[in-house]
C-alpha cells in the first residue's frame, strides 16, 4: 500500500508540470494495475472542473473511477398538480444521498415495481427528503415514452435529451438489468447496488436506511460446509445471502424465507420446509419430500409420491413447463407423443409435470393435456430451486437413485426423439 501511495504521490506531484490531457491516462493505468490492492483502502472520485457538460461526459467515459455530478447540470422534477416538468440543478443533491434509479417503460418488471417504489417514497419523503433523493436514469428508447413514464414518478430524473449521461451511469455503474436501485454517498461511493431487493423485502425501512448512509441487507463470510443461498435473502433478519440451511413457504403467494437462527422466532401462518441444497445428491425420495401426493392425468385422482419411482423405474424426467409460455405449448405435444411411443416398449421411465402456471385453472387445463402425473401446484418450489430451473421448458433426467443424467432433456427429445426417452 505505501509504494503505490508514493508512486500516486510522484504523479501528483508531475501534475504541477504538465496539463490534463497527459496525467489523466497516466493515473487511469495506474490506478487499474493497482484497483485490486486499493480496494476498501483507497479511492478517487473525479471532480470536474469543467463548465460543460459535453466536455465533462467525454472525460469522465475514460475514468475508471467515481464522479461528483457535474456542477450545474440539470435535472428534471414532475410537478403533481400539474402536466408540466420543472428544470432544477444537481446542486440540490449536494450532500445527499443518492438513489439513482434505472428504468424503462418498456420493461415489465419496472413497471410492476415503480409504483411500488412511488408509494413507498411518498410517505417517508417527509423524513427523507434533506439526506435522500431519488433520480430516474431512463432507459426508455423514446421520448414520449419517458415523458409518460416519469409522470408516475415523485422524484427527479436526467432529461431524455441527455442520453450521453445517462448511458455513462449505466456503464460506470455496470447495470446490467433493469429495475436496478444503485444508492450513492454524497461523495459517489457506491452504497448498495441492491436496492431493488431491498425495497422489495422491507420497503420504507430499506429507504431509510439509505438516508443514514447504510444498507438494508448484511452478510457476513460462510463457515466451512455453508451452502450460499445466491441472491435469496432472510425475511426476518434480512441476512443476504443467507448461509446454511434455509426455510421457505411452499404457497405461492408467499414470500417468506428464513435462515435458522430466525426459524425459532417464526410465526408464518404455513408449516415451513428446508431446502434442499443445489449439487448435493439426494434420493428421489429426498427430493420429493415436499410433494404431499402426486395427480392423475386421466382423473381427478390422487396418487402416491413413491409411485414415481417405484415397480422397476430406472429414470424419472422432472419437466418444469407453464401454460403461459408459447415454447412450452409447443414443445409439450411434441413431448407427449415420443412419451406415448417410449411407455408402449418399456415402462421404465416416468416423466413429472412441475408446474411455473400462476393460477389453479391454467394449471389445471394444461396437465389435461400431458400423458404424465403432475406435482401440485404449490408444492414444486422446492424442485425449483434445486435445480436451478430458470428457463422453461426445461426437462430434467434423474436416475432412480437419484443421480443427474441430463440437464438437456429437452434438445435430446427435439433431436432424438424416442430414442432419448
Amino acid at each position: 500500500m505505501s509504494n503505490i501511495m508514493t508512486t500516486f504521490t510522484e504523479l501528483l506531484d508531475e501534475y504541477l508540470q504538465h496539463d490534463d490531457s497527459e496525467f489523466t491516462p497516466e493515473l487511469v493505468q495506474l490506478y487499474k494495475e493497482n484497483k485490486d490492492g486499493l480496494k476498501y483502502k483507497f479511492d478517487i472520485v473525479f471532480v470536474s472542473c469543467e463548465s460543460d457538460q459535453e466536455r465533462f461526459d467525454e472525460l469522465f467515459k475514460s475514468m475508471p473511477w467515481k464522479t461528483v455530478p457535474f456542477a450545474g447540470a440539470l435535472l428534471l422534477q414532475h410537478e403533481e398538480l400539474g402536466e408540466n416538468n420543472t428544470e432544477t440543478s444537481t446542486d440540490q443533491l449536494n450532500g445527499k444521498y443518492v438513489a439513482l434509479y434505472f428504468s424503462a417503460h418498456w420493461c415489465p418488471p419496472c413497471k410492476r415495481f415503480t409504483p411500488k417504489l412511488g408509494e413507498i417514497y411518498k410517505e417517508v419523503k417527509d423524513e427523507v427528503k434533506d439526506k435522500l433523493e431519488i433520480v430516474f436514469v431512463s432507459c426508455d428508447e423514446d421520448e414520449e415514452e419517458f415523458k409518460h413514464y416519469f409522470k408516475e414518478m415523485p422524484w427527479k430524473a436526467v432529461p431524455f435529451a441527455d442520453r450521453q449521461l445517462s448511458r455513462t451511469l449505466g456503464e460506470k455503474f455496470e447495470v446490467e438489468g433493469i429495475p436496478s436501485l444503485i444508492v450513492l454517498s454524497p461523495s459517489g461511493e457506491v452504497i448498495n447496488s441492491d436496492g431493488v431487493a431491498e425495497v422489495s423485502a422491507s420497503g420504507k425501512q430499506a429507504v431509510r436506511k439509505w438516508a443514514e448512509g447504510k444498507r438494508l441487507f448484511w452478510s457476513r463470510d460462510a463457515k466451512e460446509g455453508e451452502h450460499v443461498w445466491q441472491d435469496i435473502s432472510c425475511s426476518n433478519c434480512f441476512m443476504s445471502p443467507i448461509l446454511g440451511s434455509r426455510h421457505g413457504c411452499t404457497h405461492r403467494e408467499c414470500d417468506v424465507d428464513l435462515c435458522s437462527t430466525c426459524l425459532a422466532q417464526n410465526k408464518h401462518e404455513h408449516p415451513l420446509v428446508e431446502y434442499l441444497i443445489p449439487g448435493k445428491h439426494y434420493s428421489l425420495e429426498e427430493l420429493c419430500q415436499s410433494v404431499p401426493h402426486l395427480l392423475d392425468p386421466n382423473s381427478e385422482e390422487t396418487l402416491e409420491t413413491k409411485t414415481l419411482w417405484q415397480d422397476g423405474v430406472k429414470a424419472v424426467g422432472f419437466y418444469f413447463s407453464a401454460h403461459w409460455c408459447p415454447p412450452c405449448r409447443q414443445f409439450t405435444p411434441k413431448l407427449g407423443e415420443i412419451y406415448k411411443q417410449a411407455q408402449e416398449d418399456s415402462k421404465n421411465f416416468r416423466i413429472v409435470f412441475v408446474s411455473s402456471d400462476r393460477d389453479e385453472e391454467s394449471f389445471n387445463e394444461y396437465r389435461k393435456t400431458m400423458p404424465w402425473s403432475a406435482v401440485p401446484l404449490n408444492s414444486g418450489s422446492l424442485l425449483k430451486a434445486y435445480f436451478h430451473c430458470s428457463g422453461i421448458p426445461s426437462l430434467i433426467i434423474l436416475s432412480s437413485d437419484g443421480k443427474l443424467l441430463t440437464r438437456r432433456g429437452r434438445d435430446d427429445v427435439s433431436s432424438k426423439g424416442v430414442e432419448a426417452l
